[in-house]
């Protein structure tokens, strides 16, 4: 009797040892690699370090020249929330990024 005759007479077999080990011997090798899935964002990480620095630029214009800058007089003090505003959206895309 070959090996593969006598998996399938052991896998009807009543004895529950002989069934559990041929059912191990049917079961694929769960060594074969899988191939990873790439999730990360391309776009990401540009996009992050975009944000970053206009943030950087925003908030350092405003301290230097902002009385001189028209749309920044009209905003105040509120140009630290949009400084800051781009460099919290920078962290957000440092977290798409992979």
């Amino acid at each position: 009797m070959s090996e593969a005759e006598s998996n399938k007479s052991a896998a009807r077999s009543g004895n529950p040892a002989k069934r559990e080990a041929a059912a191990e011997a049917a079961a694929p090798d769960r060594r074969t690699p899988v191939k990873p899935v790439k999730i990360g964002n391309r776009w990401a990480a540009p996009a992050m370090i975009v944000c970053a620095v206009i943030g950087l630029i925003w908030i350092v214009a405003f301290y230097t020249a902002g009385n001189e800058i028209p749309l920044m007089k009209d905003f105040g003090s509120w140009n630290l929330v949009v400084g800051m505003g781009f460099i919290v959206a920078a962290f957000g895309f440092a977290m798409k990024w992979e």
